[in-house]
C-alpha cells in the first residue's frame, strides 16, 4: 500500500509539473496570439489606407499622424507610390499595386500563423483539461487517507 501511495505521489508530482509547464506555454501562446492579432489589425488598416489613397487626387490635403494624437496637414504628392518596410529597418518605394500585393501576402501569412497558434493553443488546453481529472482523483484519494 505504501508503495502504491509513493507511486501515486510521484504521478501527481509529474502531472502537476506537466500542468504547470502547459499553463506557462498556453499563456505564452495567448500573448503571441495577441501580438499576431494586433499586427493583422494594423496590416488590414494599412491595406485599406493604401486603397483609399489610390482613389485620391494628387495635391489633396491629408492629415499625417505625428504621434500622441497629434497631426500635421500635408498635400498628397503622389498616389502611385508607397514606401513599405522590407524588414530590419529597411524600406523600399513600390507602386501602390505592388505594395498591395506584398501586404496582402503578409496578411495571408499572418492569418495562417494566427490559425496555427489558435490550433496549438486549443490542443494544449485540451491536454490540460485531460490531465486535471487525474490530478483531482489522486488528491481526493490522498484526502481520504
Amino acid at each position: 500500500m505504501e508503495k502504491l501511495a509513493d507511486e501515486e505521489r510521484k504521478k501527481l508530482e509529474r502531472i502537476l509539473s506537466e500542468l504547470s509547464d502547459h499553463q506557462a506555454t498556453a499563456e505564452a501562446l495567448r500573448q503571441h496570439l495577441s501580438l499576431l492579432a494586433a499586427s493583422l489589425s494594423e496590416l488590414s488598416m494599412t491595406l485599406e489606407t493604401i486603397k483609399t489613397v489610390k482613389e485620391l487626387k494628387q495635391g489633396t490635403d491629408i492629415l499625417v499622424p505625428m504621434g500622441s494624437d497629434s497631426f500635421i496637414t500635408a498635400k498628397l504628392a503622389t498616389t502611385e507610390k508607397v514606401i513599405t518596410g522590407l524588414g530590419a529597418d529597411v524600406a523600399a518605394e513600390r507602386s501602390s499595386e505592388d505594395a498591395l500585393k506584398v501586404l496582402e501576402a503578409r496578411r495571408m501569412e499572418l492569418e495562417q500563423a494566427l490559425d496555427r497558434a489558435r490550433e496549438e493553443l486549443g490542443k494544449l488546453e485540451e491536454h490540460i483539461e485531460a490531465l486535471r481529472p487525474e490530478a483531482e482523483r489522486i488528491l481526493e484519494k490522498a484526502k481520504k487517507e
